[in-house]
C-alpha cells in the first residue's frame, strides 16, 4: 500500500508498512490513511524546524474516519488504530494545525495514488 500527501508544489508518495499486531501483520485503508497523516505531520514538523518558526497548517483529508478522530468527534474503536492516532496526535500537538474533511475528488493527493 502507498500513502500520498501534497504540500504546496511538493508531492510525496511513500510505501506504507504492514502494521504489526499481536495477531500478526495487518493492512487496511485506514492504516494507510493514518500512516499518510503521520508522514505529513512529520514533514510539517521538519519544515518548521528548518525554517526556525512555527507555521499554521490546514490539513485536508478525504478520510471521514481519520479527520473526525483527529478532531475528537469520533472515538477510536479499533484497537490497532489507537497507536497510530496517538502518534499522529503527539506530532500534531507540536504544530498549529486544523483538520478539514474534503470530498475525495477534491483531494489532490488521491490522484497520486491512481
Amino acid at each position: 500500500m502507498r500513502a500520498a500527501f501534497v504540500v504546496g508544489d511538493t508531492k510525496i508518495v511513500r510505501q506504507v508498512p504492514d502494521l504489526s499486531t499481536a495477531d500478526g501483520p495487518i493492512r487496511s485503508n485506514n492504516i494507510a490513511e493514518y500512516f499518510g497523516l503521520i508522514y505529513l505531520l512529520q514533514y510539517l514538523s521538519d519544515l518548521d524546524r528548518t525554517h526556525g518558526e512555527r507555521g499554521s497548517y490546514l490539513i485536508c483529508g478525504d478520510s471521514e474516519l481519520v479527520i473526525r478522530q483527529m478532531r475528537g468527534e469520533y472515538r477510536v474503536k479499533a484497537a490497532h488504530l489507537r497507536g497510530l492516532r496517538d502518534e499522529a496526535s503527539r506530532i500534531a500537538a507540536g504544530l498549529e494545525v486544523e483538520f478539514r474533511e474534503v470530498p475525495r475528488e477534491r483531494n489532490p493527493a488521491g490522484f497520486l495514488l491512481e
